[in-house]
């Protein structure tokens, strides 16, 4: 007997909504803004002025790709990027009064400096006095209208505010977050979460400090917690073993920093092409804010307008699962697991891989959840359901292809860190579970229970 079979529901109509909760004090995060559009940053580092690209963060391994910052950014602001990420490479900025104050001196106030012929213009004394990589970014903020992330060298109050009324919309805080989280706490309460990041560089899971150049005993979770609880909301993460390397981005760290912390996550380090895009597409709903790109970028073998075409799709699951079953002393039973995250009892099921058939996907899955053999597998017996679930304030189209497979003898050894209880269950015990956590999978149920009893009578 054929029993494949579709539910879907449409105009908007959505009658099963899995949500999660968020413990913060701010409560839900809300994510409307970016619904379906992780951001794609280029990234131009300045060292001595120039842009340049860092192989591990490496001053010795580097590679220069301009010397004139403000028209590469003018270049990516063309290709359709919707911010900018800048880094200053050459170490603390040590902003002073004497900037500040030339930069926010009226024009028409000359200062008549000692041994300099002329009056000097506000201007021009604050090109004088200010590091290089300030006036480059001064430079880009005069070429383009972009959003600017702007991060390096940030030690002081004074270094954000400069950086700040230079032009960045928002700067990234560093080795000072480690080291002074009182200083954190100050910019926050100064500026704002939105204009205040928080970088976590990393290596093998340690925080990495003074540019890249120490590794400390902070864990990069325990590191994301303690930055949530003074107020941070977004972390730019970058795993240094693979930064410049287009080694490929450390998609499962980036998305358990978002989903443990429950802070905003800008991907970091290894974007090696499209790919990279599609995977932290895949993962968005984990908090997964945006991607830095580099030297994928640089060299070409990453398209920005592609990428950017990547992010804003609408976000969509497609998983393969088991609807498992035994015979039992009253009939057939079946194998619920229950689900921490979305808080219901469910069929094991897992993300369905590009290069792998719906079948093959569904039966690794359960192995690997469960433990447990499969005895045969009902491939002439499948569901398609078809819904939106909302996770995170993120709306995602999700498909999940069921299939019926019996299961050998043995005891249930849960793998995934969501799954906290397994119970067999008569038809109408997982009906009655099901019809009260997750009631869309009950047409699985009842084709596996509709095919298993016409077997029977055949």
């Amino acid at each position: 007997m054929k029993c494949a079979g579709s539910i879907g529901y449409q105009d908007g109509y959505r009658p099963f909504v899995l949500t999660r909760r968020d413990n913060s004090a701010e409560g839900l995060v809300s994510h409307e803004e970016n619904n379906g559009r992780m951001i794609i940053y280029p990234a131009i580092d300045l060292r001595h002025g120039r842009c340049v690209r860092l192989r591990q963060g490496n001053p010795d391994a580097e590679t220069v790709f301009g010397d004139d910052p403000a028209q590469m950014a003018r270049h990516w602001a063309a290709q359709g990027a919707e911010w900018l990420h800048v880094v200053n490479l050459d170490g603390a900025l040590g902003a002073t009064r004497a900037q500040i104050n030339a930069l926010h001196r009226p024009s028409t106030i000359l200062i008549q400096h000692p041994g300099r012929p002329e009056p000097e213009a506000p201007d021009a004394e604050l090109d004088r006095q200010l590091p290089i990589n300030l006036v480059r970014l001064r430079e880009i903020r005069q070429a383009v209208s972009l959003p600017i992330q702007f991060g390096g060298g940030l030690r002081t109050l004074d270094d954000i505010r400069l950086a700040l009324e230079l032009g960045a919309d928002r700067v990234v805080l560093g080795t000072v977050a480690v080291e002074n989280p009182r200083l954190v706490a100050e910019a926050l309460k100064r500026w704002g979460a939105q204009r205040i990041v928080v970088g976590i560089d990393a290596r093998d899971g340690k925080v990495a400090t003074h540019g890249w150049q120490s590794l400390s005993d902070v864990d990069v979770v325990e590191l994301g917690h303690q930055m949530h609880a003074l107020g941070v909301r977004t972390v730019v993460y970058t795993d240094i073993s693979r930064d410049g390397m287009l080694s490929g981005v450390n998609v499962k760290a980036t998305a358990r920093l978002g989903d443990v912390t429950g802070l905003r996550v800008i991907a970091s380090g290894g974007v090696a092409g499209l790919e990279d895009i599609e995977r932290l597409k895949a993962y968005e709903h984990y908090n997964i804010d945006g991607v830095i790109v580099g030297q994928a970028l640089y060299t070409g073998r990453l398209d920005l307008a592609q990428a950017i075409e990547v992010s804003r799709r609408p976000l969509a699951c497609h998983s393969a699962g088991i609807v498992p079953y035994r015979q039992g002393l009253q009939g057939p039973e079946f194998l619920l697991l229950f689900n921490l995250f979305f808080e219901q009892w469910q069929f094991p099921r897992g993300r369905l891989d590009k290069e792998e058939g719906g079948p093959a996907c569904a039966g690794r899955k359960f192995v690997q959840e469960t433990g447990l053999p499969i005895v045969r597998l009902h491939e002439d017996c499948q569901v398609e359901l078809q819904y939106t679930a909302s996770i995170r304030d993120y709306a995602i189209e999700r498909k999940v292809t069921y299939y019926l497979a019996e299961v050998g003898p043995g005891d249930v050894r849960l793998s995934h860190e969501n799954h906290c209880e397994a119970r067999w269950l008569t038809a109408d015990e997982a009906w009655e579970l099901l019809a009260e956590t997750a009631p869309e999978q009950l047409s699985a149920l009842d084709a596996a229970i509709q095919f298993l009893q016409q077997h029977e009578r055949s």
